[in-house]
């Protein structure tokens, strides 16, 4: 993994000037090294069995980086801006990791030496991505740069996506509203079959009922970036929390 001199010499490098330095600046330097020090655990199903595993830091899951990136916003909404910063970090770092690419066969000479490179050409950002290709690699310049070019793009969306409380409230209420909507068009459903065919839709009608139960619309995730709800995360257990 990139060293933490790494991990904070990309965020230095890639800080856009719309978003604030203080106190979220300081918590993003601290959230981007702490996942090597507070870990991430994911569920791994298997065979019907599930079990925690720490969360890969170079093929980390989709969901990990945006329930960190939604928890940034969250915080950011009520206010604590290093908390904020802390979340968006964690973020990051995955990011950060994910841009090394890793073969089995390569764990232990290669992948060290590209990381050890990174390290001693990290301060030559953002110019030594001039003209560079960026992408997941085993390339020490490419894959610094990757990282520089995630990192820009995540901090200035960041900064655009922002979501007031009372933006918060009104996303909440419509994804509440939407799922009342749901749950009425399943049971309407099921008592006019049920009066053509009695007991035909009860067994649809429950997994309908379920499966509602368990979908979290999309006003939901924009409710928590304005910190008006906190949801729960699906894919296993973070570190860091509402």
């Amino acid at each position: 993994m990139p060293t933490w001199r790494t991990h904070r010499a990309i965020v230095k490098a890639a800080w856009p000037p719309e978003l604030p330095r203080g106190e979220f600046f300081r918590g993003v330097l601290r959230g981007v090294v702490e996942p090597d020090i507070d870990s991430d655990f994911v569920t791994r199903c298997r065979k019907k069995r599930c079990r925690e595993a720490r969360a890969p830091h170079h093929d980390p899951p989709e969901d990990l980086v945006r329930w960190y990136y939604d928890l940034a916003h969250f915080f950011r909404a009520r206010g604590d801006m290093y908390s904020a910063g802390r979340a968006l970090g964690r973020a990051l770092h995955y990011l950060h990791d994910g841009s090394v690419k890793t073969k089995k066969w390569l764990l232990f000479d290669v992948h060290d030496e590209v990381e050890a490179k990174m390290d001693q050409l990290a301060s030559q950002l953002p110019h030594i991505c001039n003209g560079a290709r960026h992408r997941r690699s085993n390339n020490p310049v490419e894959a610094l740069c990757h990282a520089y070019a995630l990192t820009s793009a995540l901090l200035r969306q960041f900064a655009a996506d922002a979501i007031s409380p009372q933006e918060g409230a009104y996303y909440k209420a419509r994804g509440r509203w939407k799922k009342i909507y749901a749950t009425s068009a399943v049971v309407v459903a099921a008592v006019a079959t049920a009066v053509a065919v009695p007991y035909a839709a009860l067994l649809p009608a429950a997994v309908g009922l379920l499966a509602i139960s368990f979908w979290t619309p999309r006003d939901y995730v924009l409710a928590m970036r304005g910190g008006a709800m906190c949801l729960r995360p699906t894919w296993g257990r973070p570190a860091m929390t509402c």
